[in-house]
């Protein structure tokens, strides 16, 4: 039996050996490290690893294709009521020395995934945001109020049926939509890219459309210095008078059940267009879209019902009615002013007894 015991010493070391690796913690790494990083009004929550190659977007379909990076989740609290996300995606080996922030649109509230995904793909070390809207129960489509509470045509374009009351009541995260969020995320961003990688990028642009275009002329005016280019895509600018609009188009729109456009009558309006002004304003005569919109000239009178025909196949009066005021723009019915343009070439700046207002 004496001759067996090496053997059963070495068994025995064996299984110790294993134990006590498995039961040891994964060594850290240049990015899980950062989760130690104290950054002012910030605290991070997550710093990981992903070397899959695949990232899983919570609720769509997964991104492919990226190289291994680590991924920054942090909160920012510049107030009391402040609850900004953000996302800081780093490449572990194909940085190309320079930092992108992104944008996102409408009201954003979530973070902007394949926005981080192009960065990365493209060798910056990426960041973005919710703009603070999240916590509010806003969504890029949608930042509700509970007047609109068991609205149906709402509930059936996407919109919750219980609405919150979205960003109102808290002005410091109206304040952090509009441009304090944009803002911390970059500079924050760059600080837990510059710990990551030991260095500070030397370029740093920023890309965004429609609210990322806000972004875009809100660091441009406000914080110039955050980076060294910016392109501004579709900038929403002007917020008071930008949703005024979709207000009066609403309102407009169902003055009267008579006034409504039905299902098929934008297709039949859209090919209206563009038989008359495709390729007269700088286009292809084939394009299926106006170059600029602004030359054409169109009068929906054009599509009057009459004779025997019925909509959808035309517009009745009513119906006509409703285009023009949708091509004249919202109008301030004390002073005739324009508020916001549908189609500046349609109306006049003032449209006080005008045939379009």
């Amino acid at each position: 039996m004496m001759r067996h015991r090496p053997y059963l010493v070495g068994a025995a070391l064996g299984l110790f050996a294993w134990v006590a690796i498995a039961s040891t913690p994964a060594m850290a790494t240049p990015c899980t490290n950062l989760l130690s990083l104290n950054l002012p009004d910030t605290t991070i929550t997550s710093a990981k690893d992903n070397t899959t190659g695949v990232f899983v977007v919570p609720g769509s379909s997964p991104i492919t294709g990226l190289a291994a990076f680590c991924r920054v989740i942090a909160t920012l609290t510049p107030t009391s009521d402040s609850n900004i996300q953000i996302e800081v995606w780093l490449p572990e080996t194909t940085w190309n020395g320079r930092f992108l922030g992104t944008g996102g649109g409408g009201f954003q509230g979530i973070i902007s995934y394949n926005e981080l995904a192009l960065g990365i793909q493209a060798g910056f070390a990426a960041t973005n945001s919710d703009l603070g809207t999240g916590s509010s129960g806003c969504s890029p489509l949608y930042c509700g109020s509970d007047g609109n509470m068991g609205n149906p045509l709402a509930i059936a374009f996407g919109d919750p049926a219980s609405p919150a009351t979205g960003l109102f009541g808290h002005p410091e995260r109206i304040k952090d939509f509009g441009y304090r969020a944009i803002h911390l995320m970059t500079v924050r961003g760059k600080e837990i890219a510059n710990a990551f990688y030991g260095q500070n990028a030397h370029k740093a642009y920023f890309a965004g459309c429609s609210t990322g275009g806000q972004n875009a002329l809100m660091e441009a005016q406000r914080f110039p210095n955050d980076y060294d280019g910016i392109l501004a895509g579709a900038a929403a600018f002007n917020r008071t008078h930008i949703h005024m609009v979709p207000l009066g188009v609403w309102q407009d729109t169902h003055a009267s059940a008579t006034r409504f456009i039905q299902p098929g009558q934008m297709t039949l309006i859209n090919k209206a267009v563009l038989a008359q002004c495709v390729g007269q304003d700088g286009g292809a005569s084939t394009d299926q879209f106006l170059t600029d919109p602004r030359d054409c000239h169109f009068d929906p009178k054009a599509l009057l019902c009459t004779g025997g025909k019925v909509p959808p196949a035309c517009l009745t009066a009513d119906q006509v009615t409703t285009m023009q005021k949708y091509y004249a723009g919202t109008i301030d019915p004390v002073n005739g002013q324009v508020i916001q343009a549908t189609n500046a070439a349609t109306r006049p700046t003032t449209c006080s007894g005008s045939a379009w207002c």
